[in-house]
């Protein structure tokens, strides 16, 4: 029955021989994106191929775009598409691998976890790809889904239930699996705690948002706009506060000079060190990303001699994503979309991502 079923799985349906794309050919600015026609992929063994249907935009599209480099930023090898958050139907299997398991039939809908591992090593086989030696990302070290089709691991897809919109699931792998991480499993956050979201109009940031003042926390943050600020209160934050101003010193005042248990950092150098001033004895900075830069100036003896603990959250483990995908499948959690571009859009796109002119996420659609 096994043996049928797996000859069934890797039977074509019909699959255009050329596909729309965005390349970066050159890193620069979003005048290096080229809309192009190149040939489809086809899936190899243990791969599924994707109809793409939506891809919501991170930083990494724009870090592959410019060809960022330093510590932990892999170098992209070129041509390059970019687009780590994927939904789409099953297009068809590659040939399935020895025990393999049948997944999402052809035609139904799915969402990418795009945490890769080698699913061998003793992280990879409790569920943590992102701590695997050989650790890449859809979308980052493989063409990801800025195309019409995309080529993915099968043991990386589940379905998405039929009431979710694609816009919406596309909206979760990167920051509510990171978030998730970072709020529930690292920092783990209680109701009598009082935290801090550094950047909490972002796509991630947002996130945490939500997560933590599901959790039951009291949450506070800071934002560029009073719109910005205005939307994160309406996420669960009880007070925002304006990241151009001396935010530091209003985030003591409001916690009567004690801090915060937590603060959720993901902008980096521009704001590492007031995040770490805001925290109480024995506090938790997290970090889980670097916009703005990644090398800032510490006090270590603010660290030590305060009982203080930074810790790393990066993308989520698959527990991580299961736990954040269900409670979206369930209403308990719901991603804020900022804007729905048609891929013909993407510099546009990109453009409102770099300059921070979002709240939530960036969506590109490429099925009506």
């Amino acid at each position: 029955m096994l043996e049928n079923q797996s000859l069934d799985r890797i039977q074509q349906i019909h699959v255009p021989e050329t596909m729309k794309a965005v390349i970066i050919r050159e890193h620069g600015g979003p005048e290096v994106l080229n809309f192009e026609e190149i040939a489809t992929p086809c899936p190899g063994p243990g791969e599924v191929l994707i109809k793409v249907e939506a891809t919501a935009l991170n930083h990494l599209d724009i870090f592959a775009r410019k060809g960022l480099k330093g510590p932990g930023v892999p170098e992209i090898t070129l041509p390059h598409i970019s687009g780590v958050d994927i939904v789409g139907t099953v297009s068809h299997y590659g040939p399935p691998l020895p025990g393999q398991k049948d997944g999402p039939k052809q035609g139904e809908r799915v969402i990418i976890n795009p945490a890769i591992g080698c699913n061998e090593c003793r992280f990879c086989r409790r569920g943590e790809p992102s701590m695997c030696p050989n650790y890449q990302i859809l979308g980052e070290h493989f063409w990801g889904g800025l195309a019409e089709y995309v080529v993915a691991p099968a043991r990386n897809i589940i379905p998405v239930p039929s009431h979710i919109p694609s816009e919406v699931a596309a909206a979760i792998p990167v920051v509510y699996t990171t978030a998730w991480r970072g709020v529930m499993t690292v920092a783990q956050v209680n109701p009598s705690d009082v935290v801090l979201v550094v950047g909490a109009s972002g796509g991630l940031g947002s996130a945490q948002v939500e997560i933590a003042a599901a959790a039951g926390a009291t949450v506070i943050g800071i934002a560029s706009t009073r719109e910005k600020r205005q939307k994160a209160l309406e996420k669960g934050a009880v007070a925002m506060f304006d990241s151009n101003g001396d935010w530091e010193a209003e985030v003591m005042d409001w916690t009567n000079g004690q801090g915060v248990c937590a603060t959720f950092d993901a902008v980096g150098a521009p704001t590492i060190r007031k995040s770490l001033r805001c925290l109480e004895m024995g506090g938790k900075l997290v970090l889980s990303g670097a916009t703005a830069g990644d090398s800032p100036e510490l006090s270590i003896r603010e660290i030590y001699q305060r009982h203080r603990r930074i810790l790393g959250a990066p993308m989520g483990n698959w527990e991580d994503f299961l736990q954040v995908t269900n409670l979206i499948w369930k209403g308990k959690l719901t991603p804020t979309i900022h804007k729905v571009y048609p891929l013909e859009e993407i510099v546009e796109a990109q453009l409102e991502l770099e300059e921070r002119k979002h709240f939530g996420k960036i969506v590109i659609k490429l099925v009506e």
